[in-house]
């Protein structure tokens, strides 16, 4: 296998502070959502604003299918087979996500209540098929519900090293866009077939994804190819912003249900795209701030153990609060204070920035160091300077 003319990258991926800051962005937009009780009644009015976790999707495409389009174009270049690519990126994936994860899972395990589902069906949980689960049962816990997206994630790494490595890139961007029709198609169509079946359940699998991952790789595509500069990007969403609006506002089902994500990956697209050229004024102050860029680094923590923030958080109240009945000191005030939404968001992200804190030091970067003995294309070895005998 040889790189062809039309294959050969104009650009390299380098690593851009801005696209990390995003990823910040991304997980804090989730944490506000989640603790603020305003935000999820809003999809009791027009519109779910949780469909926004597909940015996630977006971003993570993006840079894992730059990754792969330049350990690719590396390895071939080298005469190396690709399939040893494909192999210490999920490796390097595996050493990733695997630790937290599974740390989060027995912590979740440990709650007599919360963890029941997780110890009656713990291959769901740890094979990273928990989408399936809630697709089958078409219920999820509170603690856990977050996890569909890991699972959708993992899926997504399982697949996509074999896409990229194995399909000649100048066929690529065709792959990306047949995906993106067929996530569109197959959301409409199983609405179509089913519906009176509850929307969320089917929105978390795979296929209803894929649309989302496509988008961010057809960037990716974009920008390997030397075109970074997509000022039309900017003005697609304009145009589309009506549409989209009118789609909310008109609540035809399965247009809707169809169509709402693309223009979510059509807004992190845009996004994005000017990320890596770079934002300027207090947009890029905020990105490229330190303390953004240290929560970005934890950010996989932060989404990890938000939920079970809370659950800490209460369960420590309730210890005190027995502790402290034989003194004479009440904490129901306090409790009632600690419970309005001003005050409890603030206690629970800083208690989830707590975990992925010591998540990171404890668990995560001893796991992620071991990711450099697993180079996508290894370097050739120096030639002995030792004089034959």
């Amino acid at each position: 296998m040889t790189i062809s003319e039309q294959e050969k990258p104009v650009t390299k991926f380098k690593f851009k502070p801005q696209l990390s800051g995003l990823r910040f962005c991304a997980v804090l937009f989730v944490v506000v959502y989640h603790f603020s009780v305003f935000l999820i009644g809003l999809k009791s009015w027009r519109y779910d604003l949780g469909s926004f976790i597909v940015f996630f999707f977006v971003l993570s495409s993006y840079l894992i299918t730059r990754i792969l389009l330049d350990a690719k174009r590396k390895a071939i270049g080298k005469g190396m087979a690709v399939w040893k690519v494909a192999v210490a990126f999920l490796t390097r994936r595996t050493l990733r996500i695997f630790p937290a994860c599974y740390l989060y899972l027995l912590i979740l395990w440990l709650f007599p209540l919360e963890g029941y589902d997780l110890r009656q069906h713990p291959g769901y949980y740890f094979g990273y098929i928990y989408n399936v689960w809630i697709f089958i049962t078409g219920s999820w816990g509170p603690y856990a519900v977050h996890l569909w997206t890991l699972a959708v994630e993992e899926q997504f790494y399982i697949i996509w090293p074999w896409i990229i490595l194995f399909i000649p890139t100048k066929h690529l961007f065709k792959v990306f866009l047949l995906m993106a029709v067929s996530a569109i198609a197959f959301r409409i169509i199983f609405l179509t077939i089913f519906p009176y079946q509850p929307v969320f359940p089917m929105l978390v699998l795979m296929p209803s994804c894929i649309d989302s991952f496509a988008a961010g790789a057809l960037l990716a595509y974009l920008h390997y190819t030397g075109k970074e500069n997509n000022q039309w990007l900017k003005w697609a969403s304009i145009i589309a912003i009506p549409v989209w609006i009118l789609l909310i506002l008109t609540n035809h089902h399965r247009s809707f249900i169809g169509l709402d994500r693309v223009f979510i990956s059509l807004f992190a697209v845009t996004v994005i795209d000017i990320a890596n050229r770079g934002y300027t004024g207090i947009a890029k102050l905020f990105l490229e701030n330190r303390v953004v860029q240290y929560l970005s680094k934890i950010s996989y923590g932060i989404y990890l153990y938000h939920l079970i923030a809370t659950l800490f958080f209460w369960k420590l109240f309730e210890i005190a609060q027995h502790a402290l009945i034989g003194s004479g000191i009440d904490l129901s005030s306090a409790g009632k204070i600690f419970a309005s939404p001003y005050i409890s968001f603030w206690i629970y992200f800083i208690l989830a920035i707590g975990c992925a804190t010591i998540s990171w030091y404890c668990v995560e970067q001893p796991f992620n160091n071991l990711k450099k003995l697993f180079n996508y294309v290894r370097p050739k070895k120096a030639k002995s300077l030792k004089p034959k005998a």
